[in-house]
């Protein structure tokens, strides 16, 4: 029976590392490198500069002794700092505003959602990770295997791509004949993969190409259908796509 937690076995050099829960179900992610994280850093970097400047605005608006100002506003810059980590990726799954920016998300290793000791830990300890000259973090995220820090190895989390981000628009083909397609023919899901994929690499294809390809799908629609193939299947083909994918859009209003 397979462990709950990461599989031992070899992981391919494409970042990506299984999870296997302990229903024995495995889950796969996709780890975010340093260049995504960095950016993300240096984002939320940015949205903590503007909080701290409109609090240092409101405090010297406030404030009428200069000393009772500059401690208020060094606590709360301190507050800014070390809980706005914390509490954006308790509050938020996983995300604070710099990491949704780039479709990342921190969770557990065991690939649930990170709770609120982890995020505290992970985020104390960045003060570490992001320390000059060397910049810890960066090389021990070069060293294992899941691409963690030292606050990721500390607090059990690693960082992923976030698979909830909204996926891309679905291919299009320009002035389809839908009116080839009978009224009410809804293809499945696997069906509509499959053209989706293929409108998706046609512009690719050879003319040739596209028709032979089409044609296998074509002969199978019009038999069910009991039409005659027409003459040009890709046509057929991207109706088909095209009117399944009005539907769904229809039945999403």
């Amino acid at each position: 029976m397979a462990d709950s937690g990461i599989r031992n076995e070899r992981q391919p050099l494409d970042t990506t590392v299984t999870v296997v829960s302990p229903e024995n179900i495995a889950f796969q992610f996709r780890l975010a490198g340093p260049a995504a994280r960095m950016m993300a850093f240096v984002l939320d970097a940015l949205v903590i500069g503007v909080a701290a400047a409109a609090m240092l605005f409101a405090l010297g608006i406030l404030g009428t002794v200069a000393e009772a100002f500059a401690g208020l506003f060094l606590i709360a810059l301190f507050f800014i700092w070390w809980g706005y980590g914390a509490a954006s990726e308790v509050l938020a799954n996983g995300r604070t505003a710099g990491k949704a920016a780039l479709g990342l998300r921190v969770v557990s290793q065991t690939g649930l959602s990170i709770n609120p000791p982890q995020a505290i830990l992970r985020n104390l300890l960045r003060v570490v990770d992001i320390a000059p000259p060397f910049f810890p973090g960066v090389v021990c995220m070069a060293f294992t295997r899941r691409l963690q820090r030292l606050g990721d190895l500390a607090a059990g989390t690693m960082v992923v791509l976030d698979r909830t981000r909204r996926p891309p628009r679905p291919p299009r083909v320009d002035a389809a004949p839908v009116e080839l397609v009978p009224t009410g023919f809804h293809p499945d899901a696997r069906l509509l993969e499959a053209l989706a994929a293929y409108v998706g690499r046609r512009t690719d294809l050879s003319t040739a190409r596209r028709q032979e390809l089409a044609g296998m799908v074509a002969k199978r629609l019009c038999s069910a259908w009991g039409t005659a193939v027409p003459a040009d299947p890709d046509a057929l083909v991207c109706g088909v796509y095209e009117r399944a994918i009005a539907a769904e859009a229809e039945a999403a209003r």
